[in-house]
């Protein structure tokens, strides 16, 4: 819950002041936290005691379990929410709660739910018995209907700072590790992106092989760029991200010939690199960084994607002649 602490303090206060809204809209960026945030939310609903969630009582205890029939909890496995998923979940809020003073109903993306669906909740958010609770998670508020939207009170969960999500990664991984400076800035304020890329070891190798084969094509005029295509064709499942990994490099590049200050790198641990290939020029790196752009853009754009790594490829070697 590091980075979340106001909203959950908010929603703890609306608890203790009987001030529970019956839906609210949980909004920000995929792996931000709000799952989380919702699943911590529900326990403290669901607690009969007043230090909640207190983890003892009975209802804490089924909820642990996930055997508490006072919660249900909607997880997307196909591209959309469908209807009758919607109508499944909403059969049993006729019945008062068993163990709690609420019945919880967690839809996660729900921003995927089609229109079916929707219509079909929006009918139970009109008219909400007293002790049911809607927690809807939603990257976006685009693709959820005005009407519903308008019944739920929406929370807004910003992309984290960069020690915060630090911080989460010193309370799961333990001390702070030379990459996760280059973690953290890739992450880009969304806590669950660094914890999948730093438990990837398959990627951060990835990285390697990238920042070492980019390094050498602006450093060696004998380096075969299409040699480096071959690492963009075993992970075109990864292209944004190995493009990614390129753009950082020439940012740095770009920071450190210009303060010559290596903790100002994000990837810190690979000043030697960095250093190495200082001398190239500002236009040098400037039309090297373009060329990252313009393949981007086109890959964007459904341009043939082999053309497109290549020319780039061509382009960041030859840069200083273009």
């Amino acid at each position: 819950m590091l980075g979340h602490q106001r909203i959950i303090s908010a929603l703890r206060t609306a608890i203790q002041k009987d001030n529970v809204s019956h839906a609210y809209i949980f909004e920000g960026p995929d792996g931000v936290g709000k799952r989380a945030t919702a699943l911590k939310f529900a326990s403290m609903l669901m607690c009969r005691e007043d230090q909640f969630p207190c983890g003892e009582c009975k209802s804490c205890q089924l909820y642990r379990e996930a055997s508490n029939p006072d919660f249900q909890e909607i997880i997307q496995k196909d591209k959309s929410i469908s209807v009758e998923e919607i109508r499944n979940i909403l059969k049993g809020l006729v019945i008062r709660p068993l163990y709690s003073d609420y019945k919880v109903i967690i839809i996660n993306d729900a921003d995927t739910m089609t229109i079916q669906a929707q219509n079909a909740l929006l009918k139970s958010l009109e008219e909400p018995p007293p002790y049911v609770v809607f927690i809807l998670t939603v990257q976006s508020l685009a693709a959820v209907a005005q009407t519903i939207r308008s019944r739920c009170q929406r929370i807004l969960f910003n992309r984290l700072s960069h020690e915060d999500i630090m911080e989460i990664m010193e309370s799961k991984y333990g001390p702070r590790q030379s990459d996760w400076e280059f973690i953290v800035s890739y992450a880009d304020g969304v806590a669950g992106t660094a914890l999948e890329l730093a438990e990837s070891p398959h990627s951060l190798e990835l990285r390697e092989e990238v920042l070492e084969f980019t390094s050498r094509l602006v450093s060696d005029r004998d380096a075969d760029p299409f040699k480096f295509y071959e690492t963009f064709e075993k992970n075109n499942d990864r292209v944004d991200y190995i493009l990614h990994v390129i753009l950082l490099y020439f940012r740095d590049l770009l920071i450190y010939k210009e303060t010559g200050d290596t903790s100002l790198l994000i990837n810190s641990d690979k000043k030697d690199m960095i250093i190495r290939n200082v001398e190239l020029s500002f236009s040098h790196i400037i039309k090297c960084i373009q060329a990252v752009w313009d393949a981007r853009r086109g890959l964007g754009n459904n341009a043939n994607f082999q053309l497109a790594i290549e020319v780039m490829l061509m382009k960041i070697q030859k840069a200083d002649n273009a």
